[in-house]
């Protein structure tokens, strides 16, 4: 059973999260879900998400987590994009998930043996690429605006990075506060950061991967 509840958590995103509600309930605009009108609407879209991407701050907080198997959880988090990130749930299970690099350690518990993973069989992947390297238009599967939010779906236009990466950002001020990740086998994760901390720099501390030894006796 723990397998199988880590490669549910790690098939969709090292670092899961999202409310039951999903992405906030807001009346759709009368553009919504309609495709760029043009070439240009496309790339100035691009370039505004492209900025927001590369301006995000390190950030901790509170989340809320939809699983693919219908479960809830939530926990608290710390991302230093794109390379560090951790998540510890507080309901739902005692999990630890820690993205380091280019790999992910799931524990069961605080302080558990760590399984690893490569963050490349994930959909994570594909979010990774889009922060470190820039959206291009080949990887945009999708865009929808809403009254108050926009989303933008992700591929890797070469098929190399498994899944799909779908980001939900504030109209107002560009931030991104969830993401839905649909991994090979179509499983879903909606993750929601129900509360967002900025900081000007989060300490390796955040990150580390305390591993309790067992007593033999």
């Amino acid at each position: 059973m723990k397998k199988s509840k880590n490669k549910i958590l790690i098939g969709l995103i090292a670092a899961a999260l999202v409310a039951p509600l999903a992405i906030a309930p807001v009346k759709a605009a009368p553009d919504a879900g309609a495709p760029f009108a043009d070439a240009a609407t496309q790339a100035a879209w691009i370039k505004r998400i492209n900025g927001a991407l590369q301006d995000m701050p390190p950030v901790s907080g509170k989340f809320h987590q939809n699983l693919p198997n219908g479960g809830q959880a939530t926990g608290s988090y710390a991302i230093d994009w794109p390379n560090r990130l951790r998540f510890a749930y507080e309901s739902g299970g005692e999990t630890v998930v820690t993205v380091k690099g280019k790999f992910v350690a799931v524990q069961d518990a605080p302080g558990g043996e760590p399984n690893w993973f490569p963050v490349a069989l994930t959909p994570l992947a594909v979010l990774r690429k889009a922060i470190t390297d820039g959206i291009g238009a080949t990887m945009v599967a999708g865009f929808t605006l809403r009254d108050n939010n926009y989303s933008i779906a992700l591929k890797d236009p070469s098929g190399d990075l498994p899944g799909q990466a779908e980001l939900f950002f504030t109209r107002h001020s560009d931030l991104l506060y969830a993401w839905r990740l649909t991994d090979v086998q179509n499983l879903v994760t909606l993750v929601r950061l129900s509360e967002i901390i900025t900081h000007e720099a989060l300490a390796p501390t955040y990150f580390e991967i305390i591993e309790y030894e067992e007593d033999d006796d």
